[in-house]
């Protein structure tokens, strides 16, 4: 199970910030299909990017397993074992 809660990501680019997500929220259940999708810039890579830990989300909690994958002394190569993630390209 995949339990996001109250995730942000923000970029400084520039003199601006720019929120790639903004508060989302949502639970994926074991052995579930989800399909994110949405426009060009919309922060779809960026959310995938930090359920894997590639990014590092600015706010909020992702739970792998009920296990928070930010807790101290968690193995971040065995959680990306068990969540599978394909890219358009």
């Amino acid at each position: 199970m995949i339990r996001i809660e109250n995730i942000n990501k923000t970029f400084i680019v520039g003199a601006h910030v720019v929120k790639a997500i903004d508060n989302v929220s949502h639970e994926v259940s074991k052995g579930q299909v989800v399909v994110v999708r949405g426009p060009s810039g919309s922060g779809k890579s960026t959310l995938l990017r930090c359920i894997n830990q590639s990014e590092t989300n600015s706010s909020g909690k992702i739970f792998i397993d009920s296990i928070d994958r930010k807790r101290k002394g968690v193995n971040i190569n065995k959680i990306r074992a068990e969540v599978g993630m394909v890219f358009q390209s």
